[in-house]
């Protein structure tokens, strides 16, 4: 899985008009938190709903100009201090209980009605894992369950030694930069 996009950021007042205009009226059925996949002139995007009227995008393309020529009244942008690490496919399901957990998964905490156990597929949650702020994303990349982690850029290397201690070094990541 080494195939990351930066993700846009896609928010304002015009932001739910926006990702009708884009995506359709399959995007009101979204609530805060849940995402969808879909094609965005004929390249993969990922839709996560934020909250009303904002969204995080996995787009390999220039959505900036797309957004752009809808002249509405929002801003999108990658967002240069958030990064995203995905973790490998054997560490990409959460089960239902900490057993089979990953180890440094275990060790997040979301506040309530968030939960992090049993995260279905095409969902989110705010997290923190020790002592650093996290959105948990379980979505599909290149066909495959995938959890994402977006984080501040200067966060990753803090995650990703929380990680090799309680893997042993056994888990490698891919990082998307900006």
């Amino acid at each position: 899985m080494n195939n990351t996009t930066q993700p846009w950021d896609m928010a304002g007042a015009d932001g739910l008009v926006a990702a009708r205009a884009l995506f359709g009226e399959a995007i009101d059925h979204l609530a805060p938190f849940q995402s969808m996949e879909t094609e965005l002139e004929g390249l993969p995007c990922a839709v996560l709903r934020l909250c009303d009227r904002n969204f995080r995008l996995t787009y390999p393309g220039p959505l900036d100009r797309i957004v752009a020529e809808l002249q509405l009244n929002l801003w999108v942008k990658q967002l240069t201090w958030m990064d995203v690490v995905v973790l490998p496919p054997q560490s990409s399901t959460i089960p239902r209980t900490d057993e089979g957990c990953p180890s440094f998964l275990a060790q997040a905490s979301v506040r309530a009605p968030h939960r992090l156990h049993g995260l279905p597929l095409h969902c989110a949650v705010p997290a923190q894992i020790s002592a650093l702020p996290v959105l948990i994303w379980h979505h599909p990349i290149e066909g495959q369950p995938a959890l994402e982690l977006h984080l501040a850029k200067p966060q990753i290397e803090n995650l990703w030694r929380l990680i090799q201690s309680f893997s042993e070094g056994s888990v490698s990541l891919t990082t998307a930069h900006t």
